[in-house]
């Protein structure tokens, strides 16, 4: 790869001058999909240092063991009927969600960050299959709740505590296990000892600077804390 000459600076209303600002990673890509443009987050998180990515192929900017599954992202969003698609892929700096949307002129808009607190394992973390039911102590029986049906998940010792519209109640797993098997899109670490599931948020409200979420149901603590450095990924996921 050849080495980047460092560009002249952007007007402040380029394309250019707002991609580079974005906090997400984006690349840009054309019909054939190749690099046309990528802001500086997304070189952080592709470890792309001084190489000049523009005209590569986006494959060949992931490790082996990931084209695969990035070459059914792109696939999918192609042929989605919205035009998006989503899932976790694996690069050289770990776990990172990533989304695809078709542009108008056929060319791909690829947007993705780090997972945050979730162990960057590698494929086999990312291809554990995703939980449908969750365990749940009951007296001395185990029972199973829907996921879905899964207000907030909340760190409790070695176990978590799960939020439901009927109360909370005793879950066996850890918050970082459920994590890896819960969707990063749906569930997401909002605090270290929070996770919450962003269909179940009904308000958002900052107060002297902090963030917190209210949650849908007559049982739900009042307000769910919002970590500092969780603030932008919460803004971006929720349109806020």
């Amino acid at each position: 790869m050849t080495t980047a000459r460092r560009p002249a600076p952007a007007p402040s209303g380029s394309f250019e001058y707002r991609l580079q600002r974005t906090p997400v990673g984006v690349v840009i890509l054309d019909v054939c999909r190749r690099v046309t443009a990528v802001n500086a987050v997304a070189g952080r998180l592709l470890r792309l240092r001084d190489a000049n990515p523009l005209g590569v192929d986006i494959l060949d900017l992931h490790p082996s063991a990931a084209r695969a599954r990035v070459r059914w992202l792109i696939d999918a969003a192609e042929n989605a009927d919205d035009g998006t698609a989503g899932m976790v892929v694996t690069t050289p700096m770990g776990s990172l969600v990533a989304k695809v949307t078709l542009l108008g002129d056929g060319g791909f808009c690829m947007m993705f960050h780090a997972l945050g607190d979730l162990p960057m394992a590698g494929d086999a973390a990312a291809d554990r299959p995703r939980l449908l039911k969750l365990p749940i102590h009951r007296g001395s029986a185990t029972a199973l709740v829907d996921i879905s049906d899964v207000l907030c998940l909340s760190a409790r010792g070695h176990y978590a505590e799960a939020l439901t519209a009927a109360g909370v109640h005793l879950c066996p797993l850890p918050l970082a296990k459920l994590e890896e098997r819960l969707d990063p899109l749906v569930f997401v670490r909002i605090h270290r000892r929070h996770l919450v599931n962003l269909r179940h948020v009904r308000a958002v409200e900052r107060v002297d600077g902090r963030w917190t979420l209210a949650l849908t149901g007559e049982h739900t603590p009042a307000r769910i804390p919002v970590s500092r450095d969780k603030v932008d990924l919460v803004r971006r996921l929720l349109a806020v």
